[in-house]
């Protein structure tokens, strides 16, 4: 499997990238924005795992940087199977203290981008009958962290949604993981803005389990599974605990 992982440089991206090389994969494309040290680290780890890789710096909100990232990561390893949009950032706050900047930077990067690597990736994971992943939020679906959050997350799962309605026959399995708490320097980021604020609601989302947060390789065990599921298509995938019981 050849597969490209977006924001792989800390996280659940690099625990995604660094599992699927423990799982056989045959190389990890990771892509970072500005952290190269950290990416560098993320693909000394994938190789130690045995598995061919390449880092790739863009910013995946800009279409033009998206599509040179897909092309890149082809032209690297001779095509593409899979793609896991795990780019995201957040910038929390009150939605009137929301600015348009503001606004532009998390949905440019949490939904514009997750949606320009795919398109451009379409074509090669169609001749691969390949498939895409989506990092989606319990936010998507429960409200929690800010407006601009919870909306790109949102998007992410009708644009789950619709890809594989428009992509399932053509041999492209489409599919979503929404995690709940994650011990990650972004999920810090957001828990420090809830109990600034005192987010109403965040009392009643809790989980159900001893833990309050699951680790970022959890996460990556639930990406592979859909990579590996021949069935599984046009899912969103909880993993919160019981955060959010549906």
């Amino acid at each position: 499997m050849r597969v490209l992982v977006t924001g792989a440089s800390r996280g659940i991206g690099r625990a995604t990238a660094t599992h699927l090389a423990a799982e056989g994969a045959d190389a990890v494309a990771i892509n970072y924005h500005e952290s190269a040290d950290a990416a560098s680290d993320t693909a000394a780890a994938v190789e130690e795992r045995g598995a061919e890789t390449v880092t790739l710096q863009a910013d995946v909100g800009d279409s033009g940087q998206a599509a040179d990232l897909v092309t890149q990561a082809v032209d690297a390893f001779g095509g593409l199977d899979a793609v896991v949009n795990n780019a995201g950032v957040v910038s929390p706050a009150r939605a009137t203290d929301i600015d348009d900047v503001q606004w532009q930077s998390v949905l440019g990067v949490n939904l514009d981008g997750a949606f320009y690597v795919t398109r451009a990736a379409l074509p090669h994971l169609e001749k691969s009958a390949g498939d895409v992943v989506f990092l989606s939020s319990i936010g998507g679906t429960a409200g929690t962290v800010d407006a601009s959050y919870a909306a790109s997350k949102a998007g992410i799962h009708g644009l789950t949604r619709a890809l594989a309605r428009e992509y399932g026959e053509d041999g492209v399995q489409v599919n979503a993981v929404a995690p709940g708490p994650v011990d990650t320097e972004l999920n810090g980021d957001i828990v420090d803005y809830l109990e600034r604020v005192d987010f109403r609601g965040h009392e009643n989302l809790d989980t159900h389990l001893p833990e309050y947060a699951c680790s970022p390789e959890e996460i990556a065990k639930t990406v592979a599974f859909l990579l590996d599921s021949e069935f599984t298509h046009g899912e969103i995938v909880n993993v919160n605990g019981g955060m959010q019981l549906r």
